[in-house]
């Protein structure tokens, strides 16, 4: 694992499961006054935010051969690095892309994914959001704050971009792509 892989790692490690599930057996239906929605994390506790990285083979191959995978935290490759020739240089991971994903029913309204998956999802993203811009980690990786994020959610991830992502679970994913910096020497100390 290279230096950002193991910084971002350390990161998604202070997220842990500090995240809230929907509560009740059902919810109400914020969209459809007076229907209830299932709760399909009813009973169940937060699990640990995962993390890991590569491209689609790999991602493909992760989730093939791991039993606990959700939530999802997967830096999408390639990852391009610039840097100068300095030994304290900066590195700059411009376009990175972060996919926060956790699993779904695919036949599910995203009215309801809204309230349930989106509700998730959400947190976890905010959590993330809030340790690159004010946290101490902050001095070795952290998310430049002068360059637009794009954070989109996609209901569906799999299925509906199918041709282009390819995963081979059902997801509900938020996509986070920022430039991210990076300094080597502060995190090795």
């Amino acid at each position: 694992m290279q230096a950002i892989e193991k910084a971002l790692k350390t990161v998604f490690d202070f997220i842990r499961n500090d995240y809230c599930l929907p509560q009740g057996e059902f919810l109400n239906d914020d969209f459809d006054c007076g229907n209830s929605i299932r709760n399909p994390y009813y009973g169940q506790e937060p699990s640990k935010v995962k993390f890991m990285f590569g491209t689609q083979k790999e991602l493909n191959i992760w989730l093939t051969t791991t039993k606990d995978k959700y939530p999802l935290v997967w830096l999408v490759y390639p990852l391009f690095e610039s840097y100068n020739n300095n030994p304290e240089s900066l590195y700059t991971y411009k376009g990175a892309r972060l996919v926060f994903a956790i699993n779904n029913d695919s036949d599910k309204l995203v009215q309801t994914r809204i309230q349930t998956t989106r509700f998730i999802l959400d947190q976890i993203v905010e959590n993330f959001k809030d340790l690159m811009y004010q946290s101490s980690l902050k001095k070795y990786v952290w998310v430049d704050k002068l360059v637009d994020i794009k954070e989109i959610f996609h209901p569906n991830y799999s299925v509906n971009e199918q041709k282009t992502i390819g995963t081979i679970d059902v997801w509900d994913a938020v996509t986070f792509d920022c430039d991210l910096h990076f300094t080597p020497a502060c995190f090795k100390n």
